[in-house]
């Protein structure tokens, strides 16, 4: 029972947290109507009151990146809590059956319970389990043998909060069908999404390769003819993503696969908005990666296609450098300098760099969504040669 109280415990805190970053967000909009003065807008009053007004804005805002960053905090640190108690959950539920509690054990349902699947294993009477493929904060990721397809495939299982969530079955398959609206080279094809006693699934391509994370922790920032060519590729499949209304938000140098024949493919759209659907993430939840989001993704404000350029431009910096354009100890420090702190141009880095190359990268990470590059299609045109 103290499991179960755990688990629906934390459902409750999970939607409390989405409800209580709405009203801040309200209240801080209200806050800022507020900072300018009855009749007087950015070209009215003295020149003091314009400072007063403009420094009024100024902390508005950085308030409101503070708050968006702890709920970031909050949500990455109440997901591992959950998957922890999941396993926790899991594990009671395997003793008692041992001990012969069957009827105390089916009280845990399946969707309770820390999913893990052992080499051998099928799933869904179709998909045999070869070897596990990585872990991650909704969900782990295992190379499997497709009975139907009769090929390797990567199967994505959901865990941790996404099992939490009453509406996670119904993102995993918005997910699958925002990926299933790109056919591009340079995007992982999707091939089925659904459940197995109540365990969510999604099975995809699968790409012999490595992330390009591995890649540039292997030997660093990489050499400028091989970093073009990832950039243009991954240009074109976020072009191809854009242009049927998919909008990433996790684009980072680990959703991405170098194949071993240099092939680069975008992976997963687990955070992923279609431009006409909401409800993509957990509502009211901040969620993506501090090092490669957006201003106003940190912000928790609107997204768009401008949103995944600045991600490219921060890992355009990281393939360049062999860093972020901006670390920190905690997300919140990351996220904060994200929103408020200019980049070091990269070739203050690496000086070889022309200043082309500094162009291109920090016209993508302008704080200001309009100023970056209009499309990936042009971004792509203006990579260096």
């Amino acid at each position: 029972m103290l499991i179960v109280a755990i688990v629906f415990g934390s459902i409750s805190l999970w939607r409390f947290l989405g409800i209580r970053h709405k009203e801040r967000m309200a209240e801080i909009e209200q806050r800022k109507q507020h900072a300018l003065p009855p009749g007087k807008g950015a070209a009215g009053g003295t020149p003091e009151d314009q400072q007063t007004i403009e420094e009024l804005r100024a902390r508005v805002e950085h308030l409101e990146t503070i708050v968006c960053s702890v709920d970031f905090e909050l949500n990455a640190k109440l997901n591992r809590l959950a998957t922890r108690q999941l396993e926790i959950g899991n594990a009671a539920t395997k003793a008692l059956a041992a001990g012969g509690g069957e009827a105390m054990s089916a009280k845990f349902t399946p969707r309770a319970k820390a999913f893990v699947l052992e080499p051998g294993q099928t799933l869904a009477k179709r998909f045999r389990i070869e070897q596990a493929l990585g872990q991650g904060g909704m969900g782990a990721v295992y190379l499997a043998h497709d009975e139907q397809l009769h090929e390797q495939v990567a199967l994505k299982i959901m865990h941790g909060l996404a099992l939490l969530d009453p509406a996670a079955e119904d993102r995993l398959r918005r997910e699958a069908s925002a990926a299933r609206r790109i056919s591009h080279v340079n995007v992982v094809k999707i091939h089925d999404v659904g459940q197995d006693e109540g365990h969510l699934f999604l099975s995809m391509e699968y790409v012999e390769g490595q992330s390009l994370s591995a890649l540039i922790g292997r030997y660093g920032p990489l050499p400028l003819a091989r970093a073009r060519k990832i950039l243009a590729q991954l240009c074109k499949g976020l072009a191809a993503a854009h242009e049927q209304g998919v909008v990433h938000r996790d684009l980072k140098p680990g959703n991405v696969i170098v194949a071993n024949d240099q092939r680069v493919k975008i992976i997963d759209f687990g955070l992923a908005r279609l431009a006409n659907l909401e409800g993509m993430t957990a509502t009211g939840m901040l969620m993506g990666t501090p090092e490669y989001m957006a201003p106003e993704q940190v912000k928790g404000e609107a997204v768009d296609a401008r949103t995944d350029l600045y991600a490219l431009g921060a890992l355009a910096y990281h393939v360049l450098t062999g860093r972020p354009p901006f670390t920190g100890e905690t997300p919140i420090a990351v996220s904060l300098a994200q929103a408020t702190n200019e980049p070091t141009p990269p070739s203050q880095l690496r000086p070889e760099l022309s200043e082309a190359w500094d162009g291109f990268v920090l016209q993508a990470l302008s704080k200001a969504p309009e100023q970056r590059f209009g499309s990936a299609q042009e971004m792509a045109e203006a990579i260096p040669s």
